[in-house]
């Protein structure tokens, strides 16, 4: 017969910032599920006095690095950073723009000039992953 082991708070967060980084936000949402607030509250104080937590000005810089290394745009990283709990971060037009150019490269397979027919699509492409109006009108009208 095998016994459940109580998992205790403090475990639990070490568990989840094994795996990955987490604002405190997460960490608090996830284990309120498990445990109550009084010992959510001191697994987060227990993890922030081991320097277990990254301060979140630092944490949003490196989630916005990785999400813009996957080509997404301002627009969906500010939202990203938003919901785990952490505080935005600088916008670089140059690399959206770079960013936008190379999205639409890999899917039209041309970085332009484009037809009258194919800058709908293209605009319709950019602006659905989350990408501003200058940002799309620089990439449709400024093709390479």
């Amino acid at each position: 017969m095998k016994r459940r082991i109580q998992q205790s708070a403090k475990n639990k967060v070490l568990e989840y910032l094994a795996s990955r980084d987490h604002s405190e936000k997460e960490l608090r949402e996830k284990l309120s599920r498990k445990f109550e607030k009084a010992e959510v509250d001191e697994a987060i104080e227990a993890a922030r006095a081991s320097n277990l937590l990254l301060e979140p000005h630092e944490l949003a810089k490196r989630v916005a690095g990785q999400l813009a290394r996957k080509k997404k745009s301002h627009t969906y990283i500010q939202r990203f950073l938003n919901k785990k709990g952490l505080p935005p971060v600088a916008r670089e037009t140059e690399n959206e723009i770079e960013k936008a150019r190379e999205l639409v490269l890999t899917k039209f397979k041309k970085a332009g000039p484009f037809s009258y027919e194919e800058k709908p699509k293209v605009h319709r492409y950019l602006a659905y992953r989350g990408f501003d109006q200058d940002t799309i009108r620089r990439v449709i009208h400024e093709g390479q």
